[in-house]
């Protein structure tokens, strides 16, 4: 990073926009962070936390780059602060990537989060002159880490949910190039026009994506694999038609389930004089979706009612239907007949 002189205009200017990356990512940090807390099944290993946790090294890394260029600009304090920045944001995108490895589907067993961490390792050990290619390596894992989580996370989401994950994948990808235009090595090479170009970049890209993450519906919903418990399609009359297990949870029979269910959404309809049927039903540690057609009822049990599985589940009730509607009228409790619908679970689930 370059060292200014006092009272320059460039000096200025580039510490207004530095500024700016702490107090947006401070300020996102802490919406992200609260939004966390006040969830009830919080868990140290939420993508909220996570982004949080990242926006966070942001913080100590501008910060720390601040100090080095502005105020502690001799040795040995300008390379330790130099060191705190490139600390702060190799433990930034730690974090990104331990979130991001819990999500895919791809084996990686941790390897992004295990070299984010010997990343910071060298760079607490390795001499300053060898910082910029501890950058260079984290700044090429980074961008294979982007590339796998936007290529899941496309296969994974539609509609308004992808919409929103591109602007955050756009937010992150403006902040990385500004990080790369504001390093020493662009500095040195390119002077301070593309230098504060960077800047700026940077401070559009973390308000991008922090801003992002907070509106969109999408993040907290990537894991929605992960609370899928049970399925089932049942009858008009409370006949089970099909049943598929996502995990083991009990050894209660499935058909018993079924009209147990048929059942308790009758007794709540009569109560309520309501004709559509119940939607979502909270029971102990699990949330019960519904979606409703003219011949049979879609039951999903997950363990959090994500907007994205109520859209797969109205999603597969249509289409159960499209698959099923005339045998479903004139089902005699031969479940044989269901035996294709496997594949229908497979390809929306």
């Amino acid at each position: 990073m370059p060292v200014f002189p006092p009272g320059d205009v460039l000096r200025d200017l580039s510490f207004l926009l530095m500024g700016g990356v702490v107090f947006y990512s401070s300020l996102l940090a802490g919406i992200l962070y609260r939004e966390w807390y006040k969830n009830k099944q919080r868990r140290f290993t939420d993508i909220q936390f996570a982004l949080a946790t990242f926006l966070l090294g942001m913080v100590f890394n501008r910060a720390a780059f601040i100090l080095s260029d502005f105020y502690f600009v001799g040795e040995p304090w300008n390379t330790i602060f130099t060191k705190i920045g490139y600390i702060g944001l190799i433990l930034a995108l730690t974090a990104f990537f331990f979130a991001m490895e819990l999500m895919l589907q791809y084996r990686t067993r941790h390897i992004f989060f295990i070299t984010g961490l010997l990343h910071a390792i060298l760079a607490v050990i390795f001499p300053r002159d060898w910082l910029n290619v501890v950058a260079v390596s984290i700044g090429l894992i980074t961008v294979i880490g982007v590339l796998l989580f936007l290529n899941f996370t496309m296969k994974n989401t539609s509609g308004d949910v992808r919409k929103s994950i591109k602007i955050i994948v756009a937010g992150f990808l403006l902040g990385y190039f500004g990080f790369i235009f504001a390093s020493d090595m662009a500095f040195n090479v390119f002077g301070f026009g593309p230098y504060l170009l960077g800047e700026a970049c940077l401070v559009v890209g973390i308000v991008s994506f922090g801003l992002g993450s907070y509106y969109s519906p999408a993040l907290e919903e990537l894991d929605w694999k992960q609370k899928l418990v049970e399925l089932y399609f049942i009858q008009k009359g409370g006949l089970l038609v099909y049943h598929h297990e996502f995990e083991r949870t009990s050894d209660l029979d499935e058909v018993l389930t079924a009209a147990g269910i048929a059942g308790i959404q009758s007794l709540f309809q009569e109560i309520t004089k309501s004709e559509s049927g119940l939607n979502v039903v909270s029971v102990g540690q699990f949330e019960i979706l519904f979606s409703h057609s003219d011949t049979f009822t879609s039951v999903l049990i997950t363990k959090a009612p994500y907007k994205i599985l109520l859209g797969k589940l109205d999603e597969i009730t249509h289409t159960f239907e499209l698959m099923f509607a005339n045998i479903i009228k004139n089902f005699e409790g031969s479940l044989a007949e269901f035996s294709s619908a496997r594949d229908l679970v497979a390809s929306i689930f």
